[in-house]
């Protein structure tokens, strides 16, 4: 059966390549892949194989058959100190629960806002005194080739004179609705599914005025559990090509990527669990510039993370996400848990020249609550 899952592995491998389309659009609906979760982000974000909570709809849909019970979760996060806001919420509901038939079903949302963003006047707004007329080098010694110094109007690369009063202030929104369905079959496997639609807002130059975008797309997932202590998991994200079309007329299309991961469980002393996850996740865009496994147009980046648990009462956990270092802690009482995590951005790459403003980078906290009935 591990050989099946590997088989499982190579032939969605190649599917995302071939379903990459050579238009696919770098770093559209890049939102999606911010990590949720505190008790996910504090092991890593290496979950896969692990997802056994509401927020599985995001992970792997497939981890839905495994709750006993239905939950509903809220997460809080600001990324960056407070740059960007993200909250998530989600809901599971099982619907079958013989032992070696189960199905779940899950709707979760996802929220990311940046509020009060400067927005400069288009070019053509831009009065006299506005800008330096100096040319594009904005040195008034050295007149340009190109006779950008001195010709009333702005050339791009020309500094701004913008008063606070010349600006006004906006707001983005990106939102992801992602609704779920996952089965067992056997006492092994598990399958799941997610349909997800998008909808972004990003502020225009003119004012109150916004671009919108609508867009659909799918997530599959499996775990195959190969006994008690170990499991493997498979996740597609965006796997038909996700599609995203602009009111400005502009079509983007988020290209397939992977996430492969299993999961350790020990038991170090009574009343105790530790569990180890490792996650690859798969890129075909070619994004070379900071991954740390680089194989021609495929690129991976390592997840890892530890959890502990006390008495199935208190936990902590630390991970490495990439190049960042997680840590959190938790608290289950009887149907309630709270749930905390933090994220040193580039922790691991701090003197690394190619980020020489990294250290800029806040840590992102993550708050989380999940109830159960």
């Amino acid at each position: 059966m591990t050989r099946l899952f590997a088989r499982v592995f190579a032939v969605a491998a190649v599917a995302a390549v071939l379903a990459s389309p050579a238009s696919a659009t770098k770093y559209a609906g890049e939102f999606m892949k911010i990590p949720v979760g505190a008790r996910a982000v504090g092991m890593g974000s290496a979950f896969t194989a692990v997802a056994d909570d509401a927020t599985s709809p995001y992970w792997n849909p497939a981890g839905m058959v495994y709750l006993p019970y239905r939950e509903a979760f809220l997460q809080h996060a600001e990324q960056f100190g407070s740059l960007v806001n993200h909250d998530f919420g989600g809901v599971v509901m099982p619907l079958k629960t013989t032992e070696d038939h189960r199905a779940a079903i899950g709707v979760a949302l996802t929220w990311v806002g940046v509020t009060d963003i400067p927005i400069t006047p288009r070019p053509g707004g831009l009065a006299p005194g506005q800008w330096l007329d100096y040319g594009t080098d904005n040195d008034p010694s050295t007149p340009d080739a190109d006779g950008t110094q001195g010709n009333g109007k702005w050339d791009r690369g020309e500094r701004l004179l913008l008063s606070a009063e010349d600006l006004y202030m906006a707001s983005s929104t990106d939102l992801a609705l992602q609704v779920s369905y996952a089965q067992q079959r056997g006492r092994h496997w598990a399958f799941g599914g997610t349909v997800k639609f998008v909808r972004q807002s990003i502020p225009d130059s003119v004012f109150a005025e916004h671009a919108t975008s609508f867009g659909a797309g799918l997530d599959a997932g499996a775990i195959y559990m190969v006994n008690d202590a170990v499991t493997l998991s498979a996740v597609m994200h965006d796997l038909t090509t996700t599609y995203i079309s602009w009111n400005s007329g502009v079509r983007e299309f988020v290209a397939p990527t992977m996430v492969t991961g299993s999961s350790f469980n020990f038991s170090p002393a009574p009343n105790q669990a530790l569990t180890w996850a490792v996650d690859l996740g798969w890129n075909f865009e070619g994004r070379k510039f900071d991954s740390q496994v680089k194989m021609g147009p495929v690129t991976a980046d390592l997840h890892t993370g530890l959890e502990y648990w006390y008495r199935s009462t208190l936990a902590l956990r630390s991970g490495l996400s990439g190049k960042d270092l997680t840590f959190g802690a938790g608290v289950r009482y009887r149907h309630f848990g709270v749930d905390y995590a933090a994220s040193l951005n580039r922790f691991f790459a701090a003197d690394d020249p190619n980020f020489p403003d990294d250290k800029n980078l806040d840590a992102t906290h993550l708050a989380s609550a999940s109830f159960s009935w």
